[in-house]
């Protein structure tokens, strides 16, 4: 521990030269150390209880490897599958078809890395969840991994041959990618913290040969890097009989100077410093470290095991006592030396035999056999063993009550009971785990961000597009667009989420059910709206667009709404037309329009008949109107 008056008052203690660099952290690397000495000792006493290595037990010790099996069980509840991300738009948007197109382009990169065969993420992160769940603390860590290769480019000529440009080599990325590492638990460093926010550097641990370093660092700098006989200690994760001698590297990522550091204990001088290669939001290459019973005073892990040690301790005592008692029950006694026969009884005596005794009244007087014989009281070894089993079972109940096994086991229903005391115990059940799903599920989310992160700064477009295999969907049109987004850092962090799907065990009847549910739905929607469309044909694009809100709210549906998009467009380019009859109905039409034309000429006809009868009875009648005739007026007689 550092004494009070040996603390650092600022940075400038050191200089800023390599010699005053490979001081400087040589004093933080051994702060961290010794601050992390007391859980890396208890690490390593509980990782060789969980390995069940006995090399300083008693060798009549009777052991219960209750601690790894209830690992066990844990690991395959906590992570039965490798997880799966979901990248979706941040406010599920419909018509922010830029950023629904970009999650799709990184969700198919960052799924593809648990996908394939050798990939690391699977091991890296079910290894770091085994730590966290065995010693307290898991970790991975993220890096840019990019193979360069020098590119002749030729002259280019004009086109009287003359060389305008000369010929040159510039650099060709052949390939790139965005791998993680797993962090043993013994090789990640931290500076002294109360909480993760104080965290002013991260480091982890690299062992390293003298051909590596050279590699690395150059031969100047691997010569000046002594190369000690590292051997497997309780301090390290060395195997024990390796035969390379290798250095300690530690690689540090200091927030406070947005600097990476080199360093190697022994060297006179830092072996390399490199501003921010990542320019990563959170500059960490990690995420923040899985670590089990943290409190605000102090950021140090402590494993659960410690909280049961005594009940683990006691268990194997129960079980060694046991063993001893279950030794012990046995029929065995002693007998008269005196009594002829008796011996010969048990020794040389078969079925249906009987074996003569010289003097059998004095036999008898003296009891008989039950007079010759005592035994050993076996009925209480028994009764001994018998409690002793009731009081293990006691202990393990109490082990499963400390670690959380017994929540699991109140939720386990019997097939007698209803569907909803089954759903009451199943939620009782799962609520302490859910709580560690939660962990898991935040670690690995905030891994796939920087991952995430580092492909939108670092990758090229092309091999984005090639990753992802955009360019033969029906988005295709769209991913230019969507790759500029994504390299749009200030605007990519507020449009597009990165989250970690469950990893428990996939329920697949529970998602065929949803998948039937959804495909149900969507058919009665168009069933129902269909007749709308035809009836009423500028109701169409609305309707589409009302099905596309509602398609957008699943995260099965983002690649769907694609297609839905383009018969949006299709409708608005053509414009909204009737519904064309068919030859059938073109027929009736013509039909009903001919029966209407002749009744109209018919009905035409009649009114002309009847005006023409009208004008001849008009002329047939005199007008009274009109003087009479000649003759027929008085007095002309």
């Amino acid at each position: 521990m550092i004494e009070q008056q040996e603390k650092i008052t600022s940075t400038s203690d050191f200089a800023d030269t390599p010699a005053g660099l490979q001081q400087r952290w040589g004093t933080e690397i051994e702060a961290s150390q010794k601050e992390l000495e007391k859980f890396q000792k208890q690490g390593e006493r509980i990782t060789k209880r969980y390995l069940d290595e006995r090399d300083s037990w008693g060798k009549d010790d009777s052991k219960v490897n209750l601690f790894w099996s209830t690992m066990k069980v844990m690991l395959s509840m906590l992570y039965a599958r490798p997880p799966k991300a979901d990248v979706s738009r941040a406010f599920l948007d419909v018509e922010d078809d830029q950023a629904r197109v970009a999650g799709i382009i990184l969700q198919r990169i960052l799924n593809r890395g648990f996908e394939e065969d050798i990939s690391q993420w699977d091991d890296a992160v079910r290894q770091g969840i085994e730590d966290w769940l065995i010693v307290g603390m898991g970790q991975i860590w993220l890096r840019y991994d990019v193979e360069i290769e020098q590119e002749e480019v030729p002259a280019t000529l004009d086109e009287f041959g003359n060389e305008m440009v000369p010929a040159y080599t510039q650099e060709r990325i052949v390939e790139e990618d965005a791998p993680v590492d797993y962090i043993h638990w013994q090789d990640f460093f931290w500076s002294p913290a109360r909480t993760w926010n104080e965290v002013r550097w991260v480091a982890r641990r690299v062992y390293m040969t003298k051909d590596q370093l050279e590699a690395r660092f150059g031969k100047e700098i691997a010569d000046s890097v002594p190369i000690q006989v590292v051997k497997a200690t309780d301090q390290n994760n060395l195997p024990q009989y390796d035969v390379w001698n290798k250095a300690q590297v530690f690689e540090i990522w200091c927030k406070e100077q947005k600097k990476v550091y080199w360093y190697a204990q022994g060297a006179l001088t830092i072996l390399d410093v490199k501003d921010d290669p990542l320019d990563l939001e959170g500059f960490f290459p990690c995420p923040r470290p899985l670590m089990a019973n943290v409190t605000s005073s102090n950021l140090m892990p402590r494993a659960d095991y410690i909280f049961a040690q005594d009940q683990f301790n006691e268990l194997d005592e129960i079980n060694t006592r046991i063993t001893w008692l279950t030794r012990a029950a046995k029929v065995v006694g002693v007998y008269d030396r005196g009594a002829d026969g008796i011996q010969r009884m048990f020794n040389q005596g078969s079925e249906n035999q009987l074996i003569p005794v010289d003097n059998w009244a004095m036999f008898a007087e003296g009891g008989g056999i039950k007079g010759k014989v005592d035994w050993a009281p076996i009925d209480q070894v028994v009764n001994a063993i018998n409690n002793l089993r009731v009081y293990r079972q006691d202990k393990v109940q109490q082990i499963y009550e400390i670690l959380g096994v017994s929540d699991i086991m109140r939720g386990s229903s019997r097939a007698s009971e209803t569907a909803t005391a089954q759903q009451i115990k199943a939620q009782f059940g799962s609520t302490r785990v859910q709580l560690m799903q939660f962990y898991i599920a935040q670690w690995i989310s905030e891994a796939l961000r920087i991952k995430a992160e580092i492909i939108c700064k670092h990758w090229q477009p092309q091999t984005m597009v090639a990753r992802s295999n955009i360019d033969r969907t029906p988005d295709a049109q769209m991913a230019p667009a969507a790759l500029q987004l994504l390299k749009d850092e200030h605007v990519a962090q507020y449009r597009i989420n990165v989250e970690a799907d469950s990893m428990a065990a996939l329920d697949w009847a529970a998602e065929r059910d949803a998948a039937v549910q959804f495909m149900q739905g969507l058919g009665a929607f168009i069933s129902q709206v269909a007749p709308m469309a035809q009836s009423v044909p500028g109701a169409a694009p609305y309707l589409l667009r009302l099905l596309q809100w509602s398609v957008s709210k699943f995260r099965v549906s983002t690649e769907i709404e694609g297609v839905l998009d383009q018969a949006i467009t299709q409708l608005a380019q053509q414009g909204i037309q009737p519904p064309q009859p068919s030859p059938i109905q073109q027929a009736e039409v013509a039909e009903k329009q001919a029966g209407a034309k002749e009744r109209m000429a018919k009905a035409a006809n009649t009114e002309m008949d009847a005006r023409m009868k009208a004008i001849q009875m008009a002329t047939m009648q005199p007008n009274p109107m009109l003087p009479p005739a000649a003759g027929s007026m008085p007095g002309m007689q």
